[in-house]
Order: structure tokens, then sequence, then C-alpha cells
């Protein structure tokens, strides 16, 4: 059995590669993210009778049979699942989702002493409004490589023991919590909060993989050498050259595979067409491309 000394020396070296993985940019982010949602919750949807998706739309419902702080059960309902899930993910996320956890469950308590509302009247406005607002810091959040815990904790552990795919996980507990809701409530206001997580999913969607989506193009051309090296010195955009073989033809042939911004699109078609005009291009969007030019590749989980 390893001594005491082994054994501290092996805690010391896991601590230096855990700290070395932590950035205060993303708690700072994560702060923010935080913040943003709980104002969401707290400012729009709870006001209006709506629900959140998730951990946080369980404690919302509790909270309205128990008049229990909302803050207070989120925390409260996370710690069995942290118990759980700490083995599932890695050391940074379980640290940034309990940071997120901690500030979301405070900023939650906060807001509601201070009574912030934002006063809006029409539901449809509230369905949106807070779909957004949520919807923005949770995808500050995500991009923070973090998250507020609960149901994102339980999708990875899905993922990781069940091979569940993490959207599909959590679909099916937003599903549980709108049927929980249903009777609690009435299909008017399930509808609504239903609409509310497709805007909030939507926009976690836009923030964490950003707004600009690049294009992903094939290009299956005579002349590959005269496209290919034009765009390399005209768009400053590298190319894999993949060979192809006909299936009708039977003629081999090289494809050419590039991804560029979005904006850059109308000029890699001219310069493909400028060369041949019978060229067979697909474009395809991309919303996340990870390498040099484009976003630095780190792990999430």
């Amino acid at each position: 059995m390893p001594n005491f000394q082994e054994s501290l020396h092996h805690m010391r070296d896991d601590l230096v590669a855990f700290t070395e993985r932590i950035s205060l940019r993303d708690l700072l982010g994560i702060l923010l993210g935080s913040a943003i949602v709980a104002v969401g919750m707290q400012g729009v949807i709870i006001p209006a009778g709506l629900l959140t998706g998730g951990v946080s739309g369980v404690a919302i419902i509790v909270a309205r049979l128990t008049a229990w702080d909302i803050g207070l059960l989120y925390l409260l309902m996370n710690i069995p699942i942290f118990i759980a899930g700490f083995r599932s993910i890695s050391y940074r996320f379980a640290l940034y989702s309990l940071v997120g956890t901690l500030s979301l469950s405070g900023f939650l308590t906060l807001f509601a002493w201070l009574g912030v509302n934002f006063g809006v009247d029409d539901l449809l406005l509230s369905t949106v409004l807070g779909g957004v607002i949520t919807g923005l810091g949770s995808g500050i959040n995500l991009r923070c490589h973090g998250s507020g815990g609960g149901l994102d904790i339980i999708a990875v552990m899905m993922k990781r023991y069940r091979g569940v795919n993490i959207g599909s996980t959590m679909m099916a507990g937003n599903i549980i919590v709108l049927a929980a809701f249903l009777f609690f409530s009435n299909i008017e206001m399930v509808l609504f909060s239903a609409i509310g997580f497709f805007i909030s999913s939507r926009t976690i969607d836009a923030v964490e993989s950003g707004l600009s989506v690049t294009k992903t193009a094939f290009i299956i051309s005579s002349q590959n050498e005269e496209i290919r090296t034009h765009i390399m010195e005209n768009l400053h955009r590298g190319c894999t050259i993949i060979d192809g073989h006909g299936g009708w033809s039977g003629q081999d042939y090289k494809v050419i595979m590039v991804t560029v911004a979005r904006n850059q699109l109308p000029h890699l078609k001219e310069i493909v067409f400028t060369f041949d005009q019978h060229a067979f291009v697909i474009v395809h969007d991309s919303t996340e491309v990870i390498g040099r030019g484009f976003k630095a590749g780190d792990a999430d989980f």
C-alpha cells in the first residue's frame, strides 16, 4: 500500500493538473451567465406563471406549492445530482458547474429579495423575453465550459454510462417537467412554457456556437488544381483533397473540401465557376468548426 507521502504526492500532482485547467475569464463568464438566467426567471418567467426547463423548473413548481425560496430549493435539488455525477464529468466541468449552481441559487434568492420584476403583462411577450434572457445566460455558461448543474449533469451521466444523446436526455427531462406542470396549471400555461423552452434552446445554440454560421463546400471539377490554388491565395483558406470515384461514370477524380466564412461564399463560387462552368458544388451549413482559422478546440466535459 502507498504510504502517506506517496499519497500526498499524487494528490499534489492531481491538484496541479486540475488548477491548470481553470480560467478566471470562464469563472467570471459563468457568474455573468447565472446572473442573467436569474434575472430572466425572477423578472419575467416566474411573475408570468411560466416554467423553465430542467431542475429549475421543478424548483419553481415546488416553490409554488410550498412557498419555499426557489434559490434554496434549486441548491438542495442539485446536491444529490452532484454526488451521483461527480465521477462522470471532468474536474473542470464539475467545478464550473458547482460555481454555476451556487451563483444561480444565490442570484435567484437575491433578485427575489430585491423584488426584480420587469412588469410584462402580456403572456406571449413574457414567453419570448423570458426564453431569450434565460437562453442567453445559459449559452454564456456553456460557452465558458460550465453549466448551471441539474439536468446538464444528468445528461452527461446518461451519455457516459448509457450512450444516450445529451439532447435526447434534455428533451426527455423537459417533457417530464412539463407533464408534471400540467397537474398544477392549465394547458395554456404548459404550451406557452414549451414555446419558451424552444426559444431558450435556440438562443443557447446561437450564443454557444456563435451567430456566424460557416459554410463547407465540396467541389468536383476537372480544374481542381487551379481552383485549389486560387482558394488558398485569395480566400486564405486551406483545402482538403479527397479521392473520388464516379458511381455512374466510373471515372476517378479529386474532390476539394473547403470551409469558409459565410461572407466568403460568393467569392468562392466566383473562383470555382470562373475556371469551370460545369463544376459540381455542394454547400452546407457548418454550425461549429474547430481548428486553425476558426475556433480553438478544448474539452467541454
